[in-house]
């Protein structure tokens, strides 16, 4: 098949585009011709990918996003594809794959937890917002679409409720991870590596978090609950993302834990990081399924995610993992940590998560996707 794939920017930083890098380079082994439209991308991939830029205006965000989708639409176009597959809120695609979820979900998330009415009413008049909120609906409009992609039972139930798609035009495909880059064995080459690098000690209790977009994904939170364990054994806290830390920055030396945290900005090293630690944690507000789960459980590595999460639709409360009922409430959250300072359970947990991590492997992925792709052909042609 000659496959276009579409995402604003192509690399191996944030979970999203890099499961579409992987899935291109799968695609590619499988004999598939690879298309990717992109405004920018890594130089430093397979050269049997064609890439083509698609322009998009400077500026605020809500320009980026509204310019891409018009002009990729434009470039699409022009050429005859078998599928084309979107994953960003774009004009024109066969598939959509939801894997950002429903952004109306998420802004009626952020008012909720959001008390300062001018704040609120900046969110509901914030030109981003209502870009992709207006692509978003034209994307679920029926005669736009010939399958859409959920990664979760959860995320296909919100594409229902909020835009009325039909049932059995939604397909879930849960995200796939690389069993053999991410892999507990990786905890004997990398622990001390990277503990060195940011001068933590073996005997510091190290709790990781990964991910941009630190509002969404509860950053705050984990800060106050590390603030209420630091006198119980010594701990540190890798953030491991871009984004802009000075807020959560001053929030740690407020609570008196600002040695206690570590930014690192974006690395493609990831495997390190889940080697390196005792913990990870996702104090979501919102999150259809974030392939750090994934990568985290592939890596032995115990988690803490929130119950709303995609993620926790495959883990069992204390068998291969911790589950939040309220990510906002940082007494629950220390407490879920605090649990996982007996080393008996944390080991049980870690060796849980990989062997329930094995049951969503990379390959699994692209052939459920390929069958998508498959059935959306099928009932094109039988139209």
């Amino acid at each position: 098949m000659k496959i276009a794939l579409v995402r604003q920017s192509y690399h191996k930083y944030g979970g999203a585009e890099r499961y579409v890098s992987y899935l291109a380079e799968e695609l590619l082994k499988k004999g598939h011709e690879v298309h990717i439209f992109a405004r920018k991308w890594d130089p430093n991939v397979p050269k049997e990918i064609i890439f083509h830029r698609v322009p998009t205006l400077r500026g605020p965000s809500f320009l980026k996003a509204l310019s891409f989708a018009y002009n990729v639409k434009r470039l699409l176009e022009e050429e005859k594809f078998d599928i084309i597959n979107s994953f960003d809120r774009t004009l024109y695609q066969d598939i959509y794959r939801a894997g950002d979820g429903v952004h109306r979900k998420w802004r009626k998330r952020l008012l909720e937890i959001t008390p300062n009415p001018l704040t609120r009413l900046s969110i509901l008049l914030n030109p981003l917002h209502l870009s992709l909120l207006s692509l978003e609906k034209r994307i679920f409009e029926e005669g736009k679409y010939k399958k859409i992609i959920a990664i979760s039972k959860e995320g296909k139930e919100e594409i229902i409720k909020y835009y009325g798609v039909r049932p059995e035009d939604i397909m879930v495909v849960y995200n796939g991870v690389d069993l053999e880059e991410f892999h507990p064995q990786n905890k004997a080459l990398f622990r001390e590596e990277i503990r060195k690098e940011f001068n933590i000690g073996n005997d510091e209790f190290l709790i990781l978090f990964v991910g941009s977009g630190f509002r969404r994904k509860g950053l705050r939170y984990l800060i106050e609950a590390v603030s209420l364990l630091k006198e119980e054994r010594p701990l540190k806290m890798l953030v491991v993302a871009k984004g802009k830390k000075r807020p959560y920055l001053r929030l740690a030396r407020r609570l008196g834990i600002k040695d206690k945290i570590i930014f690192t900005g974006g690395r493609k090293d990831l495997r390190k990081f889940y080697a390196t630690s005792d913990l990870f944690v996702l104090p979501t507000i919102y999150e259809p399924f974030g392939n750090v789960c994934l990568e985290t459980l592939a890596s032995g590595l115990p988690i803490i995610v929130s119950k709303t999460s995609g993620a926790a639709e495959i883990i069992t409360e204390g068998e291969n993992g911790l589950l939040l009922k309220n990510p906002r409430d940082s007494q629950e959250l220390a407490e879920k940590i605090r649990l996982t300072f007996d080393n008996r359970f944390r080991n049980k947990l870690a060796k849980n998560a990989r062997t329930l991590a094995e049951n969503f492997t990379v390959d699994k992925n692209v052939e459920k996707t390929l069958e998508v792709y498959r059935q959306a052909i099928n009932n094109y042609n039988e139209q």
